[in-house]
């Protein structure tokens, strides 16, 4: 074996010691960011990524404004840094995070918080909602040493949606999104369109043309709100009138425990009363907040799997 001289070995110590060391390498949406050590103060304005570091066991120190029950009850004395929305650049000065997450309704703030603390998001495709979901916590897993917790919570979660997806064979669905007695229907695509993917229902509607670009929210009681209220109508009759074995129902008013109306609207609405899939109970009463407020988390998709699995063996 050759031996280094005196002179090599502190050669080599030298290069070694001014040597950059990566000791966190996590593959983002925009990259991969690079640390020298491990985040010690992590703060998320992600939900769904809120999720997974609490499956993974990984610390937090500072989340957004929200209700935090089931597997994120432990985020409820954590520090607030500001709402879904909004950070509290204040709190965040104080606190000085070593790595922030935003997440999709605070992206607009990424360059402000860059100017904090190394900042990241993850983004999600209701067109390939699984393929980003593994994606984005297998990073995660594998940036924070939890690798192996990551990929055993993600086995768990395939085999319960191929299960699903296998009971679901050859059947259809429509996914209804209510809000103040609105129904708006959502095709793959949509926001929710995903939901298509998870189940292996089939749409009764055709998916959204990805080239045609989402019109703005027009503003209430314009001639462009009238004229989208009628186009919902049309859709949601067409809708109807292909009778789906399954309807999926988010509950938009019911997000943090506020009344459920969903059942009430689906019953007085003159045309989904009448489908097969109403009238014969098959119909899923999605849970709001982890539809709605968390998404892509570990926790929270495999209790989506679960309650998906449960009420869709009939």
């Amino acid at each position: 074996m050759m031996k280094l001289t005196p002179t090599l070995t502190l050669l080599s110590a030298a290069l070694l010691a001014t040597t950059p060391v990566t000791a966190f390498e996590l593959k983002h949406a925009e990259g991969t960011l690079t640390l020298p050590s491990t985040p010690q103060k992590v703060v998320s304005f992600d939900v769904g990524v809120l999720d997974s570091l609490a499956a993974l066991d990984v610390p937090v120190v500072g989340v957004p404004k929200s209700t935090y029950e089931g597997a994120l009850a432990r985020y409820q004395g954590t520090r607030i840094v500001g709402t879904l929305f909004e950070p509290d650049y204040e709190v965040l000065k104080e606190i000085r995070p070593d790595l922030i997450i935003a997440g999709s309704r605070s992206l607009k703030e990424v360059p402000t918080l860059s100017e904090l603390a190394p900042t990241v998001s993850f983004a999600s495709d209701p067109n390939d909602f699984l393929s980003h979901f593994r994606e984005a916590n297998l990073a995660l897993g594998k940036a924070f040493g939890r690798e192996e917790q990551a990929k055993a919570a993600l086995a768990r979660i395939d085999q319960k949606f191929e299960s699903l997806q296998t009971n679901n064979k050859g059947r259809t669905g429509a996914f209804l999104f209510t809000m103040r007695g609105n129904v708006i229907p959502h095709v793959p695509g949509d926001r929710f369109g995903y939901a298509y993917e998870l189940t292996g229902l089939e749409s009764v509607l055709p998916a959204r043309d990805p080239n045609v670009p989402v019109p703005p929210r027009p503003e209430p009681g314009s001639p462009e709100a009238k004229a989208a209220a009628q186009e919902r109508a049309r859709v949601v009759s067409q809708l109807a009138a292909a009778e789906p074995d399954w309807l999926l129902v988010l509950d938009r008013g019911a997000i943090n425990g506020g009344e459920r109306t969903a059942r009430a609207t689906l019953e007085k609405h003159p045309e989904l009363s009448q489908t097969k899939a109403f009238r014969e109970g098959r119909v899923v009463y999605l849970d709001p907040n982890g539809w709605y407020v968390i998404g892509g988390g570990l926790n929270n998709v495999n209790a989506i799997a679960d309650a998906l699995l449960a009420q869709m063996k009939k």
